[in-house]
C-alpha cells in the first residue's frame, strides 16, 4: 500500500488502514456500513455482535482473538 516503515507500530497500522480505504474508495467500494446503505441502531450493532460471537463459537481470529465485545466495537467503529 506504499506505506513507510516510520513511525509507531499504531501510526504505521494507521496509514495502513488510510490507504487501503484511500484505495477503496478509488474503486468505489465502500469502507463502512452507512456508505451500504445501513442505517443500524445501537441495538442492532449488539444484537449483530452477539449473532458474530454465537456463530463463531464465541471468539474468532488469527492475528487477534476477537470476542463479543471487540466484534460491538468494530461495528460501532463501521457506522
Amino acid at each position: 500500500m506504499g506505506v513507510k516503515d516510520e513511525g509507531t507500530d499504531e501510526e504505521i497500522a494507521l496509514k495502513g488502514i488510510e490507504a487501503m480505504e484511500d484505495f477503496y474508495r478509488e474503486i468505489k467500494m465502500p469502507t463502512n456500513l452507512r456508505e451500504l446503505g445501513i442505517k443500524a441502531t445501537d441495538e442492532d450493532l449488539v444484537t449483530m455482535a452477539h449473532k458474530c460471537a454465537v456463530g463463531v463459537g464465541g471468539a474468532m481470529g488469527s492475528a487477534k482473538l476477537l470476542n463479543e465485545d471487540d466484534m460491538l466495537a468494530i461495528y460501532r467503529a463501521s457506522m
